[in-house]
């Protein structure tokens, strides 16, 4: 490590102490990046500091024969043209220095800038107002900046609305010794400021000589067509009702004489229910008994169906000369001759074909 470094790291540890922090490389245990916040010159007396903003210079390969990187990070009380003037006095002022260590004289040349302009600069949040001399403002710890009335202001309407949430709550999800708390409108940090103190400040200037509002003819005009578009958008079901929304699964109860008619009514509609019951069971077994002779016909007709078919004449007279001639071994056996001819099995076949068509 270049000697030059750590003699600058020893300076600014001995005069910044605490308010310096200097990052060291893991591996090479060299410094890397040195950090510090800068604040105006005022006496050492901290309420009068209405601005600041934090210098970070990361030490480059060669510094300080070559340029470190600069990054001022978390302004306070500074608006955009601040910034960028006071990063044009820091970059000129690296390369007027080069050979030597800059650290110390960057944090003058921002200092100086401080100084002159320890006032905010920009707008207040709440009244989107600028601050002018005359006007009453205050500084949170967090170094963000209001007008003290409007700032009274938002933590008045901010303690109502507190106290109308907890009374919408019921008593089991109320938190216990729940008061409220002043939060910053920009960061939302808890801040300590005097409530009473605050409202005896005067309005801003500029909102004081503002104009009385009125309305022209282009704010009628985006009036009529915002108000188009949103029934448009309501009618396509893009406008989510809340009320209805809270109340779709809401459980109301009545007054005794309408639960007292909701009764009689559901009495009257089961009464009603059993006596339709009571007719369709009634005409059910109607049916049924109706149905009884047709299935009495049914069986007869089946058990008629498995009694054996009558024998017709042919098969009668035939079997009768079987067992007259004597003959009833041979035409067991396949055949015989009697009186009109060769009788064949095919006249045992023919006799069983009639005998099945009969049935």
């Amino acid at each position: 490590m270049d000697e030059r470094i750590s003699d600058e790291i020893e300076a600014l540890e001995a005069i910044l102490m605490n308010d310096v922090t200097i990052q060291y490389n893991k591996e090479s245990n060299n410094p890397e990046m040195i950090e510090t916040v800068v604040f105006p010159s005022t006496m050492e007396d901290a309420q009068q500091q209405y601005v600041c903003i934090t210098l970070q210079v990361w030490i480059t390969q060669g510094y300080p024969d070559c340029a470190p990187t600069i990054k001022l990070k978390n302004p306070r009380g500074l608006d955009d043209n601040m910034i960028n003037r006071i990063e044009k006095e820091v970059d000129k002022k690296m390369h007027q220095s080069l050979g030597q260590p800059v650290v110390f004289e960057l944090i003058d040349v921002i200092r100086e800038h401080l100084t002159d302009s320890n006032l905010p600069t920009g707008q207040c949040v709440i009244c989107l107002y600028g601050f002018q001399e005359g006007d009453l403002f205050t500084k949170t710890t967090c170094y963000h900046y209001f007008h003290s009335h409007c700032l009274a202001c938002h933590l008045v309407a901010g303690e109502k609305n507190h106290k109308e949430e907890q009374e919408k709550l019921p008593p089991w999800q109320r938190q216990q010794n729940a008061g409220f708390k002043a939060l910053c409108p920009v960061c939302r940090e808890h801040i300590d400021c005097d409530l009473k103190t605050l409202l005896l400040a005067t309005p801003p200037l500029e909102v004081e000589q503002a104009q009385n509002f009125e309305l022209t003819a282009e704010l009628r005009a985006l009036q009529v067509k915002m108000s188009e578009l949103y029934l448009h958008q309501q009618m396509k079901g893009g406008i989510i009702d809340i009320e209805a929304e809270q109340n779709k699964l809401l459980l109301t109860t009545g007054t005794q004489e309408e639960e007292d008619e909701n009764n009689q009514i559901s009495i009257e509609g089961a009464m009603s229910q059993q006596s339709t019951d009571a007719q369709n069971n009634l005409k059910a077994q109607q049916t049924v008994n109706s149905n009884v002779p047709n299935q009495s016909v049914k069986q007869q007709n089946i058990q008629e169906g498995n009694q054996p078919a009558p024998q017709n004449e042919m098969q009668k007279n035939h079997n009768k000369n079987i067992y007259k001639g004597g003959h009833y071994r041979n035409y067991q056996r396949g055949g015989y001759r009697g009186r009109r001819g060769h009788h064949s099995r095919r006249m045992q076949n023919q006799t069983s074909n009639d005998a099945n068509t009969d049935r």
